[in-house]
């Protein structure tokens, strides 16, 4: 019925007729409205509140199932309410906000059915006082030339300020960690990565999802603080 209505008006085209038929444009408005006023009882059912606000426009009382089809809903002399838009129009960014909503809750049921890796075998507490780690914080950072993983960075470790090259760079920009408070283990042999000595290793919490999260104190405290 709807899209009668709208057929109709198209083919009428009351806004030049209006130029030479004043009359005929009269007929065209007054079907046009009483297939609009049809349009308040079937839409009923399925679009409640629409309906509800089209009847509001239209100053029409609720109709009965059974007038359905009358040609004479509104009579001579009838005054509608101020027109407005039924539907909002949905802008891309409103489209876009749902998106990422529905997204959000995707990655969020995702990480609740990943399996937790088991741990592993025990050692020795001599095993694990063999390391050093500590408090240490980042004072500068930089990306490593032709690669995609890897960041430099200068820790203050509260003993030296000395080099650590990172795998994070493609979770951290090097500009927004400057002064990351971290946990550096000092004692692990140093190794050579793209031209660069790597003295030590900072610890880092892998999420399910493979994101990475400082290892780091809830609070700020002084360089080289023992992590016992």
């Amino acid at each position: 019925m709807a899209r009668l209505g709208n057929k109709y008006l198209a083919d009428m085209e009351p806004w030049k007729v209006v130029k030479s038929d004043p009359e005929r444009v009269k007929t065209i408005m007054n079907i046009s409205l009483q297939i609009t006023s049809n349009l308040t009882i079937v839409f009923e059912p399925f679009l409640p509140f629409t309906t509800e606000k089209l009847r509001r426009i239209m100053n029409l009382d609720k109709f009965d199932w059974q007038e359905l089809g009358r040609t004479d809903l509104i009579g001579a002399g009838h005054k509608i309410n101020t027109p407005e838009l039924l539907f909002d129009k949905i802008e891309d960014e409103a489209i876009q906000a749902q998106i990422d909503k529905l997204q959000t809750t995707k990655k969020a049921n995702e990480l609740e059915e990943v399996m937790i890796n088991p741990t592993k075998e025990n050692i020795e507490y001599e095993d694990f006082a063999k390391m050093d780690i500590r408090i240490g914080t980042i004072i500068a950072a930089e990306k490593v030339a032709k690669t995609r993983k890897l960041l430099k960075l200068t820790i203050d470790t509260g003993i030296d300020k000395r080099t650590v090259v990172s795998g994070i760079a493609e979770y951290f920009e090097p500009e927004k960690i400057i002064g990351q408070q971290v946990s550096i283990l000092m004692n692990l042999a140093p190794k050579n990565l793209k031209g660069i000595e790597s003295q030590g290793m900072i610890l880092m919490a892998e999420n399910t999802d493979g994101s990475l999260v400082f290892v780091t104190p809830a609070t700020r405290i002084k360089e080289g603080s023992e992590v016992r």
